[in-house]
Formats: structure tokens, C-alpha cells, sequence
């Protein structure tokens, strides 16, 4: 309880934050939607692509794979767009809070 007594929440903060990255930071999460539609090693090899390509253009991940014929074929923009948003990802965080650390 002491970590997080004094602790303050700066939501603005913290999406800007998340936004820093152009979707980046969920590339892994993106890699294994991917894997099961077009292979894992063709879905690694996307991606990479899309993320260099993203970062030197300044664009973000999801405008770059919006654009990849092997991406759209299977993902939807509504898709695409659900899997980039990082508060959608949380990972295992809801059960390890359940279970208490």
C-alpha cells in the first residue's frame, strides 16, 4: 500500500505516452492476429516491413498495414484499428490483478 499512496493518475499523460510509439507497441499482439491468417513467418515478415516503413515515414503502424493488400484481405480497418489500440491490450494484467499480484 505505501508504493501507491502518494501515487497520481495523469491519463493525458499517459495516452500521450502511448501514442509516442505509432502503434509500435503492439506489434507483437498484431504479429499473432496475423500469424494464424497468413503463415507466422510471412506475418513476422509483414510486419517488420510495415514497422520500418512506418517509422522512417513518421506514419503510424496502422495507416502503413491499412495500405498491405495481405494485411486488408483479412483484417478489417474496424479490426485493424481495435488490435493497434494499446488500451485494448492488456495482456494477462486483469488476471494477475484477480489473483492479487
Amino acid at each position: 500500500m505505501e508504493l501507491a499512496e502518494n501515487l497520481s493518475v495523469a491519463p493525458d499523460r499517459m495516452r500521450a505516452n502511448l501514442d509516442l510509439t505509432g502503434g509500435q507497441l503492439v506489434s507483437e499482439r498484431i504479429a499473432a492476429a496475423l500469424a494464424p491468417l497468413l503463415g507466422k513467418a510471412t506475418a513476422r515478415q509483414v510486419l517488420s516491413r510495415a514497422s520500418a516503413d512506418a517509422a522512417a515515414s513518421g506514419r503510424s503502424l496502422e495507416a502503413v498495414l491499412g495500405e498491405l493488400p495481405e494485411v486488408t484481405r483479412h483484417l478489417s480497418a474496424a479490426r485493424l484499428a481495435d488490435l493497434v489500440e494499446p488500451t485494448h491490450y492488456t495482456g494477462t494484467a486483469g488476471a494477475v490483478a484477480r489473483r492479487g499480484g
